[in-house]
């Protein structure tokens, strides 16, 4: 098996626990901001909703779901401000880690090229960086835009060209099959899904929706990949 020379991790529910420190607030937030916009609905059924579909849909679907379902006068304001709140959180000024990520970020930076590819709000997603105080461990960061179609695809691009190596030498880990997996898959790199936060229960879409590996804590991560 070629050997891995880069690893490029995913932010969200890989490093940092957002599913349980940052979304619940975000998602009452996102609620609240669809209510205001006239969207008929009590904020517990939204949440409720919202949560339910979180696995396999984008906020932009799941909250566009709701306005139509639920129903009001302005449905593109409804779902621009729920985005709005959902992508923009309040981030404390220091946020811990996953149980194990400081080890083995200390450990594989030591052997590999580590990248950080995220996506979502720009100031959140640095915010949120900052707090976790992970910048040293990488070598590039990437925040990419969903909104305006960007892909993390472009980013593992990126990568090979600055690194100069087969695509099977570099790794994405993450959380959602439908973007660190599929895109990772699709420029030929190894993938490693890391089970946790809403999104597991996400169901494999495309082929390329099957991750080489499968874990669920950090403990798990260097010996099942191989690293």
């Amino acid at each position: 098996m070629t050997m891995i020379k880069s690893i490029a991790f995913d932010l969200d529910d890989t490093l940092v626990d957002t599913s349980g420190l940052l979304v619940p607030m975000a998602s009452q937030r996102a609620c609240e901001a669809m209510i205001a916009a006239g969207v008929c609905i009590s904020l517990e059924e939204c949440m409720r909703i919202r949560e339910e579909l979180a696995a396999n849909l984008s906020h932009t679907e799941i909250f566009t779901k709701i306005a139509n379902q639920y129903g009001t006068n302005t449905p593109g304001k409804a779902v621009h401000d729920a985005l709005e709140m959902f992508y923009n959180p309040e981030v404390p000024p220091v946020l811990p880690l996953l149980a194990g990520a400081t080890e083995n970020l200390l450990h594989l930076k030591e052997q590999y090229n580590l990248y950080l590819v995220t996506m979502g709000s720009y100031e959140a997603q640095v915010r949120k960086i900052q707090a976790l105080g992970v910048e040293k461990f990488f070598k590039k960061i990437y925040i990419l835009n969903g909104f305006i179609g960007e892909k993390k695809e472009s980013a593992f691009q990126d990568i090979l060209a600055r690194e100069g190596h087969s695509p099977d030498e570099l790794i994405s880990i993450g959380n959602r099959l439908s973007s660190e997996i599929r895109d990772g898959k699709r420029v030929g790199a190894r993938t490693c899904y890391f089970a946790h936060g809403e999104h597991i229960g996400e169901q494999p879409v495309f082929p390329e929706d099957h991750p080489d590996f499968t874990i669920t804590q950090h403990k798990d991560l260097i010996t099942v990949c191989g690293l």
